[in-house]
């Protein structure tokens, strides 16, 4: 029985060392701490759902129907642009449909399904290069989704995935203040990870 167990656990170290994600596309081998259920979807979301990579620039939020109200009698630009200004919060752009409790073992892999983004606050946007974009998915793919510690969650930037058709398949928004992040393919999840690559790429391109 001992022996047993031993083999047993023995396999599942082999299985959770050799664990990889292959993307064909991007001639990418990705060596994942990820639980098998993650790596086979973001695998097939890879290979299937992601054509080109940009990274972007969020602008903040506003509450549409304060807004509104404010634009009666309004004219001037300048009032509308101050207003927006002043009243204007940090807030996810990840549009979220109902829950979505996908199990793996005893763990939730996703809270919501993915619905889409709101385009209306993205400021800025940049297309990564092939050699930018195999190191930014090796660097968000790679890591193992930590426990959520701290939490302010003011996301001012993210990584935008397009499909053969140059829609929208996915997002990987980021806020370094807290070191969180929330992911949209098919669910989304909130999780905690470094990301040197993707910080530097943010500095160089949107910070200057």
């Amino acid at each position: 029985m001992l022996k047993r167990t031993f083999l047993i656990f023995l396999i599942a170290l082999s299985q959770i060392l050799n664990a990889q994600i292959h993307v064909d596309k991007f001639d990418l081998t990705i060596e994942s701490e990820l639980a098998d259920t993650l790596q086979n979807i973001y695998a097939n979301f890879l290979n299937n759902d992601v054509d080109k990579v940009s990274i972007v620039e969020l602008k903040k939020k506003y509450n549409r129907v304060e807004y509104a109200q404010f634009l009666k009698g309004k004219k001037l630009y300048q009032s509308r642009k101050k207003w927006i200004e002043k009243n204007a919060y940090a807030e996810s752009i990840i549009i979220e449909d109902e829950t979505y409790e996908m199990l793996h073992f005893d763990s939730i892999v996703f809270d919501f399904k993915y619905k889409g983004i709101d385009k209306e606050f993205i400021q800025s946007e940049i297309f990564l290069d092939s050699t930018a974009t195999r190191m930014a998915l090796t660097e968000m793919f790679t890591c193992s989704q930590n426990e959520i510690i701290d939490l302010c969650y003011n996301p001012e930037y993210a990584v935008i995935f397009y499909n053969s058709k140059g829609e929208v398949s996915g997002i990987y928004e980021i806020c370094f203040e807290c070191s969180n992040v929330k992911i949209g393919i098919i669910g989304t999840a909130m999780f905690a990870v470094n990301l040197p690559y993707l910080n530097s790429l943010f500095e160089t391109y949107m910070r200057n």
